[in-house]
């Protein structure tokens, strides 16, 4: 006889068969149901539909590898990337497309939020994006998970789980002057470029998820044991050191008026986990303090004049290397959000690479 988890799985599965453009939390022994999102091509038959479910990002262009496949001449190949931040919340960003990509008639620059009923122009294509529910219903749905998760420890949640991560954020350094100085085409393209190549670079690097807010990308590694070893702290690392580098040499490729910087955060610990994937491959993206924490620290590195800020957790990771705190400073710094200063460790990307560099011999 079927376990009434079990059964309420099978129930699950009948019902979005039944009702394919609803979203279903599975909470305990309770389903949530709200309206899913899509995005459809104006004007085109009711078929022309892409319903933003079961993965955490979708491309858009003419390459039959798209999520969103448009027939559409003036549009690239690989043109643009839509991102589920968190349940209900979406970003749109442009890949570097030759023709660039605009929302409600403004050229998109860096990541930007989408909202209910949406205009977006790729190419000469115009989609609509649709959010009925909106992030209210799908916050709603987190407030539920944790009541429940309280209450109980021992119950199972498909839609939440929690998990060891490590979480860098890199935030482009001036971005606002830079934005004033620059064509916004030209600076379209520089953005998408860098957007695309991190992308790649993080995903090389076993990234579980990247995600990217305006001038700011983040990516995800997500750890089995207790606490990360050494050397999966130090895959982040040379991650964070091969942007750097990729980005400082940006205006090679592109008219900038200088060398593009960036600061990076990176922080270690426990996260709530939201599944926006489908029930047999479940697709997770974090919520919660892990993630705020790793965007404060890459804030405190523009007050203390450093490249890099880690959290207390991941240099404890480094420890083990007797020569750590030869290359990274430790102070208490002022976080955002938090009453009582922060132990952080600050470290140049020079310093970065020498530590790097030692650990290879």
């Amino acid at each position: 006889m079927a376990c009434p988890r079990q059964a309420l799985v099978r129930g699950v599965r009948q019902i979005l068969r039944l009702q394919p453009r609803k979203l279903l939390f599975v909470l305990g022994d309770r389903i949530l149901e709200i309206e899913q999102p899509y995005l459809e091509v104006e004007g085109a038959p009711e078929g022309r539909k892409l319903q933003l479910v079961g993965a955490n990002s979708w491309t858009i262009g003419r390459s039959p590898d798209s999520a969103f496949v448009v027939e559409d001449d003036a549009m690239s190949r690989r043109h643009a990337l839509i991102q589920q931040m968190q349940p209900g919340k979406f970003y749109m960003i442009d890949l570097g497309s030759r023709n660039g990509s605009s929302l409600n008639g403004r050229r998109i620059t860096t990541s930007v939020e989408l909202h209910d009923g949406d205009s977006i122009l790729c190419g000469e294509t115009t989609l609509v994006f649709h959010n009925p529910a909106g992030e209210k219903a799908a916050a709603a749905a987190v407030d539920e998970a944790a009541k429940l998760d309280s209450e109980d420890e021992r119950a199972t949640l498909i839609l939440y789980q929690k998990r060891l991560i490590t979480v860098l954020v890199v935030d482009i350094r001036g971005f606002t002057e830079m934005a004033r100085q620059l064509d916004e085409a030209l600076l379209a393209q520089a953005m998408g470029t860098w957007f695309r190549e991190l992308g790649s670079m993080l995903r090389r690097s076993g990234c579980a998820t990247d995600k990217y807010i305006g001038d700011a990308a983040m990516g995800v590694w997500v750890h089995e044991g207790e606490i990360p070893d050494q050397e999966q702290i130090r895959c982040v690392l040379k991650t964070l050191l091969k942007i750097q580098e990729f980005t400082a040499s940006l205006h090679q490729q592109f008219p900038l008026p200088s060398p593009v910087r960036i600061g990076a955060g990176i922080n270690t610990g426990l996260s709530v986990m939201s599944n926006s994937g489908p029930l047999e491959h479940p697709d997770f993206s974090p919520l919660g303090d892990s993630v705020n924490t790793a965007f404060r620290l890459e804030t405190a590195t523009k007050n203390t004049q450093c490249d890099i800020a880690l959290g207390r957790l991941t240099f404890e990771c480094l420890s083990g290397s007797a020569d750590a705190v030869k290359y990274f400073e430790k102070r208490f710094a002022e976080l955002k959000g938090y009453k009582q200063p922060v132990e952080t460790w600050l470290t140049s990307y020079a310093k970065l690479g020498e530590f790097l560099a030692r650990g290879e011999e």
